[in-house]
């Protein structure tokens, strides 16, 4: 990466007609483009960056009308915060080119598919889903939302506010991680784990990338600090969706009825191997993040019922898998959570 820098500046400095302020601005935007794909590292080795393709994506989304955030006010419209990054960008694109804004509309109107598969398409490589791999020509869209937008503009403006947002992250991943991987029985450093952060997405998200080797985590702007349960339980996720879902789903006795109450009571998840893996997620999570009482009490409410006696059952000798469908089925909605 520096070779090619050290040209550019080279060439910026040459005599020639460019005015030194112009020069000045060059140089400036070459350094931050280059300071935008360097890492930060916890102490315990996990990589926490940002990614260009991402910012260039939801760059285009906010455009187009992604406007997905914390709501402050219902009536008479709905109106939603955002950050700083994603506030300078959507104000500053609001003149971009219309040729592309109609381009975009058009490809994505052909593939409709999640925003979870244009990431996957992205940073997943060759490893990405089949729905990832036939979106065909977002490189194609994206670099010229590049070319005819002020993109590489908006990221040196933001890169500040990336970094600080980047380097938030490093003293909380460690020590839940590893918990995590620990009470799920893995070994040191598998499966690999990446966080990207991405600060054009509402606050608190966090969108969860297969990519071969392990998994990506796309997260959003934290609200005040970022938050690592909602961080451990999509880790947990990962790794549970695919070592039990499908057997929670037909061997989970009882799993329809509490299922019915929970999405009673708000629980998002359709089906009981869905169900059954949040459940043991969650309670994984608040147990490797040490949550107080109130957090569970908080889920109980939501739905998601019995987390406190499934994470103790996370220090089982045994693996999660030689226990879960026992502990699973001592599951019992409370009263006190039903709506």
């Amino acid at each position: 990466m520096r070779a090619p820098l050290l040209a550019i500046l080279i060439l910026l400095g040459a005599p020639g007609p460019a005015p030194a302020q112009t020069r000045a601005r060059a140089v400036a935007s070459a350094l931050a483009e280059e300071d935008w794909f360097s890492s930060v590292y916890s102490a315990g080795g996990l990589e926490v960056r940002a990614d260009g393709r991402v910012f260039t994506l939801f760059a285009l989304l906010n455009r187009l009308g992604y406007d997905a955030g914390s709501r402050y006010r219902e009536h008479p419209v709905p109106a939603y915060r955002y950050g700083p990054a994603r506030t300078r960008v959507r104000e500053a694109l609001v003149t971009a080119s219309p040729v592309v804004l109609a381009d975009a509309q058009a490809f994505f109107d052909a593939h409709p598919v999640p925003v979870e598969d244009y990431l996957a398409r992205l940073l997943a490589g060759p490893q990405a889903s089949e729905a990832a791999r036939r979106l065909d020509g977002l490189e194609t869209l994206l670099a010229r939302v590049e070319a005819e937008w002020p993109v590489a503009a908006l990221r040196a403006e933001t890169l500040d506010l990336y970094r600080a947002e980047q380097r938030a992250w490093l003293p909380l991943l460690d020590a839940p991680l590893q918990q995590a991987a620990r009470l799920l029985g893995l070994p040191e450093g598998k499966p690999a784990l990446e966080v990207v952060v991405n600060l054009l997405d509402a606050e608190g998200s966090i969108r969860r990338v297969e990519a071969g080797r392990g998994w990506v985590l796309v997260v959003g702007p934290a609200t005040r600090r970022p938050e690592m349960e909602p961080v451990v339980r999509e880790f947990a996720r990962s790794v549970l969706s695919s070592r039990m879902g499908a057997r929670l789903e037909s061997r989970w006795t009882g799993g329809v009825g509490t299922l019915r109450e929970a999405r009673g009571a708000g629980a998002a998840e359709a089906t009981v191997g869905e169900y059954g893996v949040a459940l043991l997620s969650r309670a994984l999570a608040l147990r490797a993040t040490d949550a107080q009482e109130a957090a569970y009490e908080a889920a109980g409410r939501q739905g998601y019922f019995g987390l406190k006696a499934l994470a103790r059952s996370f220090e089982d000798s045994r693996p999660v898998d030689a226990w879960a469908l026992d502990g699973l089925s001592r599951v019992r909605p409370g009263p006190a959570h039903r709506k």
